[in-house]
């Protein structure tokens, strides 16, 4: 029996079929039927969702590819027309980069994350929701475009001047520019979520030296994100405005520049490069020391590493760009951080091999996959290394050597162990184990055609095949080595369908599975298969790495109590512990379902299909937007806290010290607004990153009139005071003076007021428009986007004088108060390096 080949740990199931777990399932269960499917915040079900999406799309971009092979198996193939297999190879590479490859990590981490960690949930399970809508409808608005005749072509890296106006008239492009923005809300608030859950709700006892690898990868890859998405959704934002509106980004007649885009682009393609590998090697790093019966060697150094891979990834974007004919200088810089990045990805190939050799593996499914990962991961990364030399890259870009290096590195490193994972937790998903006969079938079918298909592109690249071309000559010496790329992608596609096989006759007539059939050592193994709704009967305490290996490796004295602590049965409720300790500080109250973030995404899908950007909304909107925020409230009341199977006078203890809700710091709305605030921060550094690039490519004068003070400067002493005045009233409910805080919100709402009004005229003043050239360009689209934050600032400030008014803060409870002036601190201090770019530089020059 496969629930029997490990030693089985005794868990105590009784506690799950108790009447505290009925009362439980009862208060954490989603409804049944359509109106649950289309309210459900579990992170479980979105999790699931994510992987079953994700999956999807990869069969699409699968059979996108293989309509590519087929055209490209022979010289002279008329399969595809030259626009048609353009049309394909964009929205084939659109969909495995984007829809596909961090999207399905994204439903590993919304299942596993609670689960791992000790939680009932996610911190913010609504934004979880509506990062789930989003993504969806994101990609099926891209793909509307096969529908209305007018799909992007332009490539998925979409380099401009190719994607411009002038040379692509019709509407594919403003679809995949609008898209892709919308795509990057979900992933940016999707990061925004995992960070602040790893926070402030992690198990008792897990500090940050306890958590696994896979936290750590999916942890780096949305911090990264954070500051990397902005890039892109910039990059798209202003090619859509060059295209509508005509403004002179990319257009060098109005001292404009292509090499902006690019720029832009691979400021965020390297880094997501990363954050499309660091969590699946989480996955390798957590699920492959099962299988060899000992803990992962180099824990410490393999998560520091893993942290230094991505802070360095955000600092050779311009490896992509070698070709360009950027100075030496950079050349040399950024070949040197190409070549460095080697060494923390190298610690981490070395962590897995010796992991292997000093254990004792046994070779079920996930092994094979784990393994197979570990050599394409060094595969993948050697041609990597190749690219770093700037001499050898001169040579190698745009041929075949560069779309084989980018298909082990993002197909091979993401596939493996996206599939092996699957093999891994699919009987905690369902219950059920999946067939070990054919997944071993599955893996040699796959590992060989993969490399049978993309191994030879390195062969047609240094015979000098170029990429994205739809056919090619005879003679050349291509034919062979295409030929058995072809073979080998349809090979590597019969190797997935195997997989979804196994998985339809496991759903169907797989072994039961029990708790922990592969004897694993993580939390998540300790409640049924599959977990309840929600996850724990009682939030278990940690002591250890390994919480369920503890008496085998015998590290320490201390031991985990896994069904021993806070019960938390007066609602949806978990434990918020210190970011760094994991030391218990509060019981946050969690949101139930809802259907806001389904139409919330409904209505922006409306509004991207109209091309229309807005900021603010209807009285329904902002209730939406408030609510997938929705942070704990503060209430007084403490409660007694009953553990499920023993005495456990120390943990009801606590449970009486610990505020039932959130406060200041406590929050996870605060925690959230600083994320908010690193993204939004991230953005207007690109922008201003934009206008000092143009400046510096432009001929002659910049700058076309030195700006004028006698508007801007009372205006920004104006907004500063602002801040002092909210800061007043702030301070002021601390205190318990309502009266001052309604006296500082509102002084603040009327000069947020009229700073609006005076910038309007300043922008009336002005001698140009938008339109004009690039300078114009930069200024209006760079005050308007700070303009647009100032509304929402406005919006936050009035319905935190609404609710002031009415009596709901107070000395105790006033969080939302701390967070609302923390957005417009942000708000002023962004004006400011606005200000010293538009207004005080041109002085300096």
């Amino acid at each position: 029996m496969a629930t029997d080949f490990y030693r089985i740990p005794s868990i105590t199931r009784e506690s799950y079929g108790s009447a505290v777990a009925a009362r439980l399932e009862e208060i954490w269960k989603t409804e049944p039927g359509i109106k649950g499917w289309l309210s459900t915040v579990d992170h479980k079900k979105i999790g699931m969702r994510y992987l079953i999406t994700a999956f999807a799309f990869l069969i699409i971009g699968g059979l996108e590819a293989l309509l590519m092979r087929l055209q490209l198996a022979h010289a002279n193939e008329s399969l595809l027309s030259p626009e048609r297999y353009n049309q394909i190879f964009t929205m084939h590479g659109m969909t495995m980069i984007f829809l596909y490859a961090l999207p399905i990590l994204s439903g590993f981490s919304n299942y596993l994350w609670p689960l791992l960690l000790g939680s009932r949930d996610m911190a913010f399970p609504r934004l979880n929701a509506f990062s789930y809508w989003v993504y969806l409808f994101s990609g099926v608005f891209m793909y509307l475009s096969f529908f209305v005749g007018h799909t992007p072509n332009a490539g998925w890296f979409n380099y401009v001047p190719y994607s411009s106006r002038q040379y692509d008239p019709g509407i594919g492009m403003d679809i995949y520019a609008l898209g892709m923005v919308f795509f990057g809300i979900s992933t940016t608030v999707g990061s925004i979520n995992f960070v602040v859950t790893l926070l402030r709700t992690k198990a008792p006892g897990m500090s940050i030296n306890r958590i696994p690898i896979m936290i750590w990868g999916t942890l780096t890859a949305s911090v990264g994100n954070l500051f990397a998405v902005p890039a892109v959704s910039l990059a798209f934002f202003l090619l859509w405005m060059d295209r509508q509106f005509g403004t002179a980004f990319y257009q060098p007649s109005g001292g404009g520049h292509p090499l902006l885009w690019q720029h832009l682009f691979w400021m965020f393609g390297h880094p997501w490069v990363y954050a499309i590998v660091l969590p699946a090697m989480g996955i390798v790093s957590d699920a492959l020391p099962v299988f060899c019966r000992r803990p992962l060697v180099g824990y410490t150094i393999v998560a520091l590493s893993t942290v230094l891979t991505m802070f360095i990834g955000f600092g050779v974007w311009l490896h992509h760009m070698f070709a360009t004919g950027l100075p030496q200088l950079p050349l040399s810089f950024f070949g040197s951080a190409s070549l460095l990045i080697v060494i923390p990805s190298a610690v981490a190939v070395f962590a897995w091999i010796a992991t292997i050799f000093t254990g004792r593996p046994v070779f079920k499914t996930p092994f094979y996959f784990f393994a197979g990962f570990v050599f394409l991961f060094t595969v993948g990364g050697l041609s990597g290394f190749m690219t770093a030399a700037v001499p050898l890259d001169w040579q190698l870009t745009d041929t075949y050597f560069v779309v084989a290096h980018l298909h082990y590195v993002l197909l091979g490193i993401n596939v493996f162990p996206v599939v092996g994972g699957i093999y891994f937790w699919f009987p905690k998903f369902t219950g059920k184990m999946m067939s070990e006969r054919l997944g071993k079938w599955n893996f040699w079918v796959m590992f060989i055609g993969f490399n049978l298909g993309f191994f030879p592109m390195h062969i047609s690249g240094l015979l000098g095949m170029p990429r994205r071309i739809y056919t090619y000559p005879s003679g050349l010496g291509w034919d062979l080595p295409n030929l058995i790329t072809s073979i080998g992608a349809f090979l590597f596609a019969i190797g997935v369908l195997l997989f979804l096989i196994n998985i339809v006759i496991s759903l169907k007539r797989g072994v039961p599975a029990g708790s922990n059939p592969w004897d694993a050592s993580s939390l998540e193994w300790i409640t049924p298969s599959p977990p309840p709704s929600f996850n724990f009967v009682s939030i278990p305490n940690v002591a250890t790495r390994h919480p369920l290996w503890e008496d085998r490796l015998n590290e320490g004295p201390e031991r985990s109590r896994l069904h021993e602590g806070m019960l938390l049965d007066h609602g949806r409720e978990t434990v918020g512990t210190t970011a760094l300790d994991g030391e218990p500080d509060v019981i946050l109250r969690m949101p139930g379902d809802s259907y806001l973030p389904f139409l919330c995404t409904i209505a922006m899908t409306v509004l991207v299909s109209v091309a229309s950007i807005t900021c603010g909304g209807s009285r329904a909107q902002r209730r939406c937007w408030s609510s997938l925020f929705q942070s704990p409230g503060y209430g007084r009341d403490q409660r007694l806290f009953k553990p499920p199977e023993v005495s456990m006078d120390e943990s009801m203890e606590l449970a009486q010290r610990l505020p039932v809700g959130s406060l200041g710091r406590h929050s996870s709305g605060w925690w959230g607004m600083w994320c908010l605030i690193a993204t939004e921060a991230a953005l207007f550094a690109y922008l201003l990153f934009g206008y000092f690039y143009l400046g510096s490519q432009a001929h002659g004068g910049w700058v076309p009139e030195l700006p004028k003070l006698k508007v801007a400067l009372p205006n920004t002493i104006l907004l500063l005071a602002s801040s002092a005045v909210v800061y007043w009233g702030e301070t002021g409910i601390r205190k318990g003076h309502r009266g001052r805080l309604i006296a500082g919100l509102a002084a603040t709402l009327i000069m947020g007021i009229v700073f609006v009004g005076l910038q309007g005229m300043e922008w009336h003043m002005k001698p140009f428009k938008m339109t004009d050239n690039a300078y114009a360009s930069s200024y209006f689209t760079t005050t308007g986007f700070h303009m647009m934050h100032v509304a929402a600032g406005l919006l936050i400030l009035a319905a935190l004088l609404w609710w002031a008014a009415i009596g709901k803060f107070g000395a105790e409870r006033h969080a939302a108060v701390s967070i609302g002036a923390l957005y417009w601190h942000f708000v002023d201090i962004v004006w400011l390096c606005v200000f010293a770019t538009f207004y005080v530089s041109p002085y300096l020059q």
